[in-house]
């Protein structure tokens, strides 16, 4: 969902313009008059897409632009080029630019192409994830192949976290470590989720690792994992993936997660 719009614009009559229009129809506008601004006011606001212009003083926009694309948390961040020059869509559509308007045109075109990006990113399936998990190492691997897969991805390292953290985001998936044991098992994170109707439909995927070396000799312990798994499937989990591996951890959701 659009709430939050970044307007990168160094015409300050021109952002005023845009800004009020946008307000009058339920937008949070956050103003940067250059790219520079536009990274900063990121770092500190969450938003929903940018929209920015090409020349700008000390930062333009194809930096800009190119700068949201090389980070983690903004390289799927929606961002809408201003500009009427031909020369410049096709430069910003060689780097995958998909979404223009021209800087001569009535505010409504703009109107209509952030409604259409927000209609888009509402279709999308399994948007909101959750991983949750002990080992920081293994909880980073899964974040990043899910986030390349263009999801929005929150991560907590014990169970009152993933809780706190499900009721404030509402995840579509959730993934939690089999072995986690804290401040509560995770059978018991499994139960209070589903108390709630909110959660009813979220699929909720449970999950081990042990090391390689650790496999090896690791038959009574497995033994254990699974006989959890088990409980928390019989609860309201929807499946048990196994020992994570970054090879077989697509595989184990694909016809899950699209």
């Amino acid at each position: 969902m659009i709430n939050t719009v970044l307007l990168a614009e160094d015409d300050k009559g021109s952002a005023y313009l845009v800004k009020t229009v946008l307000q009058k129809h339920g937008y949070h506008v956050l103003w940067a008059a250059n790219g520079l601004e536009a990274l900063d006011i990121i770092a500190k606001h969450p938003v929903d897409v940018v929209v920015t212009d090409v020349v700008m003083p000390h930062m333009d926009g194809v930096d800009l632009y190119g700068e949201l694309k090389k980070r983690e948390d903004t390289q799927h961040l929606p961002i809408i080029i201003i500009t009427d020059k031909q020369v410049f869509k096709d430069s910003f559509a060689a780097l995958g630019v998909e979404h223009f308007v021209p800087k001569s045109s009535d505010i409504e075109v703009l109107l209509d192409k952030i409604k259409t990006i927000n209609a888009a990113l509402q279709k999308k399936e399994y948007r909101k994830i959750l991983v949750s998990g002990t080992n920081h190492q293994v909880v980073e691997q899964m974040q990043r192949i899910l986030v390349a897969r263009k999801h929005l991805v929150a991560t907590a390292d014990n169970s009152l976290e993933t809780l706190h953290k499900a009721f404030l985001m509402s995840p579509h998936v959730i993934f939690l470590d089999i072995c986690m044991s804290d401040y509560a098992q995770t059978q018991e994170v499994v139960r209070s989720l589903r108390c709630f109707h909110f959660f009813h439909n979220a699929k909720i995927f449970t999950y081990a690792f042990l090391s390689p070396k650790e496999m090896t000799n690791a038959d009574v312990q497995w033994h254990i994992i699974e006989d959890e798994a088990k409980v928390c499937n019989d609860i309201g989990a929807t499946k048990f993936i196994g020992n994570f591996t970054q090879g077989s951890f697509l595989e184990n959701i694909e016809e899950y997660i699209q």
